[in-house]
C-alpha cells in the first residue's frame, strides 16, 4: 500500500507518522496542485485542502479525521461523540471531556482542538472518543459514524471556502450522514439554520433528534425560570438550577448541549453539573482587567460575526468594540445592523477595515472609526468610553492577516492592556486541563 498525503501541517505530519508505523509508504506534497511520480492507492488530505482541488484524483480520498477508521476496519470506540457548529464547539467538547474525566470514564479528545485523530488512534478503542469537527474536516467525510452528533449553531462563516450558505450547511450536515435510527443528534432549536436542519432530520425519522433551547420548551433540554428541564416524550423532569453556569446566554446554550450528551452517556447529574460549572477560558470573554471603571475583555476567539454578537449580548454597559482580521467571506452589514444600543464606538483595523467602513458609510453609522493597529484601538477606546464601561476585543475575523493565530492575537491584546494600565492583568482565567 502507498498513500499520498496532501498538506504537511499538524494533520499531515500526524498522518505520515500513523501510516509509516503501519508499514504504509507515503508521498508528501504541500498542496494538491503539486505533481508526484508513481502510483498510490489513496490520498490523505488535511482540513486545509479544499474539495475543489481534488477533482483530478482517481483514488479514494481520505480526510485525516477518518484515517484510522479507513485503515482499521474493526476500530470501534465505546462511543463516538462528534461536535460541529460555527461557534461553541470547542467549549462543548472540552466540557464533555471534563465530564467524562470526572466520571472516571476513559475518554479521548481530538480533532479540531489541535490533536489530530491519527495521533491518538491507538487510544480510541473502547474509549469515549470526543471529536471536534470543522466544516473543512466534514467536507470529504464518508466513514465518520458518531453515536452522538452535536450541532451547536450554523451562522455565516468560511464562505471564502464554501462560497454559499447552502454548501456550508451541507458540509455541517455531513456529521449525521452515517448515523442510523439507533443514534442521536443533539441540535440547537434557537438557531434558525439548525432548527430547519433538525426538523428535516426529525421528519425523516432516520436519527433520534434531541433539541436544546434557552428560550422555548422543546423535546430535549431547555431553560425555564433559571432551571434546566428534561422533556423526553411525555416525561418532564427538572434536573437542577442553572445558576452555576454563568449568566451569558451562549454559555448556557453550550451547557445544555453538554447536559444532553451526558444524559445519553448515562453519567450522573452531579458529575454533569460539576463539569459544567462556569470557568472562564483563555481568549473567550476573558476578563483581563478592571481599571479606572473600565473592564477589558479578550474575546479573540470570536472569528465571525455571530461570536461577536453573542459577546455583545452578554454585556449591558457602554461598550467600545474592537474589530480586525480577515473576513472569511462575511458580509458585515449583518453585524453592523445588529449592534446593540450600548455599543457607543467601534474601532476597526486590519484586512476587514475597508469592508467594514464601506458598510458603515452605506448605513450612515458615524460610530465606526478606523485605527492603525490594536494598540491604537485600545488607546482610543479608553479615551472615548464613559465610566463604567467595557472595552471588548471581539475581532469578528480570522487572525491570519497580522497574527499567527487567535491565541497570539489575544495575548497581544492582554500585553497592550497591561502596558497601558501599568500593571499585570488582575483577572487570570481559571484553566482546567485542556480548557
Amino acid at each position: 500500500m502507498k498513500a499520498k498525503i496532501i498538506g504537511y501541517g499538524i494533520s499531515g505530519k500526524a498522518a505520515e507518522s500513523y501510516l509509516e508505523a503501519r508499514g504504509i509508504e507515503t508521498i508528501v506534497v504541500a498542496d494538491a496542485k503539486e505533481k508526484v511520480s508513481g502510483d498510490y492507492d489513496f490520498c490523505v488530505v488535511s482540513p486545509g485542502v479544499p474539495q475543489d482541488d481534488l477533482k483530478d484524483e482517481i483514488v479514494p480520498i481520505v480526510p485525516e479525521v477518518e484515517l484510522p477508521f479507513f485503515c482499521e476496519k474493526k476500530l470501534k470506540p465505546r462511543y463516538l461523540v462528534a461536535v460541529t457548529g460555527t461557534n461553541g464547539k470547542t467549549t462543548i467538547v472540552n466540557l464533555i471531556h471534563r465530564m467524562c474525566t470526572l466520571a472516571k470514564k476513559k475518554s479521548v479528545l481530538c480533532g479540531n482542538v489541535g490533536v489530530p485523530v491519527s495521533r491518538v488512534a491507538n487510544k480510541l478503542s473502547k474509549a469515549i472518543a470526543i471529536f471536534e469537527i470543522s466544516s473543512f474536516m466534514l467536507e470529504q467525510t464518508n466513514l465518520l459514524h458518531p453515536q452522538i452528533a452535536v450541532i451547536s449553531n450554523i451562522t455565516p462563516d468560511h464562505l471564502d471556502r464554501h462560497h454559499t450558505m447552502e454548501e456550508y450547511i451541507r458540509c455541517k450536515a455531513k456529521i449525521i450522514e452515517q448515523q442510523t435510527k439507533n443514534d442521536y443528534l443533539v441540535i440547537n432549536w434557537d438557531n434558525t439554520n439548525t432548527r430547519m436542519l433538525g426538523m428535516t432530520v426529525e421528519r425523516s425519522k432516520k436519527v433520534n433528534v434531541i433539541w436544546y433551547s434557552t428560550h422555548e420548551v422543546v423535546n430535549g433540554y431547555y431553560l425555564h425560570n433559571g432551571e434546566v428541564w428534561e422533556k423526553l416524550g411525555r416525561r418532564t423532569k427538572c434536573l437542577g438550577s442553572a445558576t452555576a453556569f454563568s449568566n451569558m446566554e451562549h454559555v448556557i446554550s453550550n451547557v445544555l448541549a453538554v447536559i444532553a450528551v451526558g444524559r445519553r452517556l448515562r453519567l450522573s447529574t452531579s458529575v454533569i453539573w460539576q463539569a459544567c460549572e462556569y470557568k472562564s477560558q483563555r481568549h473567550r470573554m476573558e476578563l483581563v482587567a478592571d481599571f479606572d471603571g473600565v473592564a477589558f475583555y479578550n474575546d479573540s476567539k470570536a472569528t465571525n460575526m455571530a461570536s461577536t454578537l453573542a459577546a455583545l449580548s452578554a454585556i449591558k454597559m457602554p461598550t467600545c468594540l474592537i474589530l480586525c482580521g480577515l473576513s472569511k467571506g462575511q458580509d458585515y452589514r449583518e453585524l453592523l445592523t445588529q449592534l446593540p444600543e450600548h455599543v457607543i464606538q467601534v474601532f476597526v483595523f486590519g484586512s476587514i477595515k475597508e469592508q467594514v467602513l464601506s458598510v458603515a458609510q452605506s448605513l450612515e453609522l458615524s460610530q465606526i472609526k478606523s485605527v492603525l493597529n490594536l494598540k491604537d484601538a485600545v488607546k482610543n477606546a479608553m479615551q472615548c468610553l464613559t465610566r463604567p464601561g467595557v472595552v471588548l476585543f471581539s475581532p469578528s475575523g480570522s487572525s491570519f492577516d497580522s497574527f499567527i493565530n487567535y491565541q497570539h492575537r489575544g495575548d497581544e491584546f492582554c500585553k497592550i492592556v497591561q502596558d497601558i494600565i501599568g500593571r499585570k492583568p488582575q483577572y487570570l482565567p481559571l484553566v482546567d486541563g485542556n480548557l
